[in-house]
């Protein structure tokens, strides 16, 4: 076995990690339907997963190293607590897969902005980041002074996971609003 394992993302940023792999040199095949390969001039591994599943292996220090999307690290983070002994970490900004989360409504509808969505359905595939931002959005509204932020189960806002059409969720009357993320090739129409 290798001496070093290396989580690489399944998803859309994968090409963008093979490239960086290749550009520093590390050699290795992959067999079709296999997610380990074995680097030919270096003792690593690498371990193909779904960029959602790399936090937790680098977080509980199963793997020593991964190329997953932030967003994938921060909503790990907002829904598991890091300890002395998990967590993951940036380490290093590879500058691609550039996009942000970002709260979407309807575009003709009657809601202008994210406290409109307070009391509504918002559909998600960020449940952990969507509940502590309306949780902060509702401690404001209420004035709460003492730093009190509610927990997710006495949320006014109904948020519900959706894990890919999340941009269907209004126009099939699902919810009020979405929470997704956004980069260059956005279009606001897909939101209905």
């Amino acid at each position: 076995m290798a001496d070093s394992e290396l989580k690489a993302d399944e998803g859309r940023l994968q090409q963008a990690a093979l490239d960086l792999l290749a550009g520093s040199d590390i050699q290795f095949r992959r067999e079709i339907r296999l997610d380990i390969a074995l680097v030919k001039n270096h003792p690593i591994a690498l371990v193909f997963l779904p960029a959602a599943d790399i936090p937790t292996f680098v977080g509980e220090g199963r793997v020593d190293l991964g190329i997953t999307g932030l967003d994938q690290v921060s909503e790990h983070e907002s829904i598991t607590a890091s300890t002395e002994d998990t967590g993951a970490e940036e380490v290093l900004d590879l500058q691609f897969g550039a996009c942000k989360l970002q709260v979407q409504v309807p575009e003709y509808g009657s809601i202008r902005d994210s406290r409109g969505l307070i009391g509504k359905n918002v559909c998600t595939s960020y449940v952990g980041l969507t509940e502590k931002y309306f949780a902060e959005l509702e401690s404001e509204e209420q004035g709460s002074n003492d730093g009190y932020v509610p927990t997710s189960n006495k949320l006014r806002t109904k948020i519900k996971y959706v894990g890919g059409s999340v941009e269907a969720a209004c126009a099939l009357g699902v919810a009020d609003g979405v929470v997704d993320l956004v980069g260059e090739a956005f279009c606001p129409d897909d939101y209905g």
